[in-house]
Parts: C-alpha cells; structure tokens; sequence
C-alpha cells in the first residue's frame, strides 16, 4: 500500500525539456522528475530558485496512456528596429536581430501518474494542484493540460494506476508502459537514465539518475477519448453523473 496522489497531464501539447543543446530544446517522451516536482512548486506559488526540499521526497510513477508524437517547431522571438514590434531589453531598447531556436513538444500525449511520499507533503500538493497559485502546466507555459491535473488520493496509489481507465481506445492484449523513478523492485536492473535530478543551489542545473520501464497487460477494462474517457473515469472515481440541463 502507498498512500499518494493520482495525476493525469494531457494536452494538445506537452515539453518534458531534455539537455539543450545550442538553439535547440528538445523533449523527453515522459514528463521528467524535475518538471513533475516543478508544476508542484508552481502550483504551491514557489519561485523557480525556491527551496523544495519537501518535494524531493515525493516519488513518480507513470503510466503511459499515449506516448504521442514529437512535433518540431522553428521558434524566431523578436527582430524589429521599430519600437512599436520590437522585443524590448533590459536596457530599454529592443532587439535587432531574432531569436532563433527549434523546440521540441509531445503532441496528443496523456499520462497518469502516482505521486507517493510523506502523508503532510501530499496533503500540501494536493491542496496546492486543486487551488494553485499560479497556473499548471506540462512543461512549458505555452501548454496548458485539457483536463484537471489532480484525479484523486489514494490509499494505493501506484496500484491503482492498473485500475484507472486508460486514456486511449482499449486494446485489452495491449502492454502498458509504466516508468519509475525509483526501484520498483530489489535488483530490478534500470532501462536508462533522465538527467532532471536538479541540483540544489543551481539554477537550471540537473544530474543523471537512473529511470525503470515496464511493459505489461494491465487489468483495467475502461478506457476511451472525450466523453467516453470522462464518463468512465467519473465511474471509477465514484462521481456522479450530473443531471442534464432543462432546455426550456
């Protein structure tokens, strides 16, 4: 048992930052520990050089419910000598010459995720995720999730991610991929490595660690998109359904 969080991120778009490289951003095909552990912080209405320390005790399962696509985009901010257009600086000026860079997003991704960890730490987040500060988002402001971010507690959290109708068409023969951030077993061998451990004292600074990746059938049998996903997962998690409206 693991008393903890259930979170869902989808989105048209998602951008889980991988190490940059000159002008360009790229995007892992998870959300990463240091990003999760970030829409917490934001959500608390924790600045970025804040000391999050708590939430380093948190713990991340995910389940991959669609990986999405990688969705390239030539990004140019600013480039106009009239002041009217132009990217202001620091100095009160603006900026001549562009700022070019390509990034990188997930496109149509969705993802459920078990947080686990001290019961005082959840109770914060999860009072945080239903009344944030400032608004959440999947990676990078510009992308906002389509749905609640916080589902549910849970007594079982990282169990319940096999009962939790998944966010796809279901496939019942169809393996699910779940990452860990810790071990998910002793001796489990890891499948890889996200640099996104951040480094305490360090803006924008992460180290490696290593990540756990299984595939396997899970037991839940509803599952769907739109409305079919909704209704199924109001079931799941007891909500009634709501009367409809009089048209008169």
């Amino acid at each position: 048992m693991s008393d903890g969080l259930i979170l869902h991120l989808s989105g048209a778009l998602q951008a889980w930052g991988g190490p940059a490289q000159a002008n360009v951003r790229p995007t892992y095909r998870l959300p990463t520990r240091s990003a999760l552990t970030g829409l917490i912080a934001c959500c608390l209405g924790r600045e970025r050089d804040a000391d999050n320390t708590d939430l380093d005790q948190l713990a991340y399962t995910i389940r991959v419910d669609r990986p999405g696509s990688i969705l390239s985009d030539f990004h140019t901010v600013g480039g106009n000598h009239d002041p009217l257009f132009g990217l202001a600086t620091a100095d009160g000026g603006t900026r001549d010459a562009p700022i070019v860079s390509t990034r990188y997003y997930l496109a149509d991704a969705a993802f459920t995720v078990a947080v686990t960890g001290p019961s005082t730490v959840l109770d914060h987040a999860a009072e945080a995720l239903t009344h944030p500060v400032w608004a959440p988002y999947l990676g990078r402001r510009s992308c906002p999730p389509d749905t609640p971010v916080l589902l549910t507690r849970s007594p079982s959290a990282v169990d319940d991610l096999d009962h939790v109708p998944l966010h796809r068409p279901i496939h019942h023969t169809e393996p699910v991929t779940f990452a860990y951030d810790r071990e998910p077993a002793p001796g489990t061998p890891h499948s890889g490595q996200h640099n996104d451990r951040p480094i305490r004292g360090h803006r924008r600074a992460w180290t490696p660690r290593p990540l756990w990746e299984q595939q396997r059938v899970i037991p839940a049998r509803n599952g769907g998109l739109g409305t079919v996903w909704l209704t199924a997962l109001a079931d799941h998690l007891g909500i009634p359904a709501s009367a409809p409206e009089d048209p008169r």
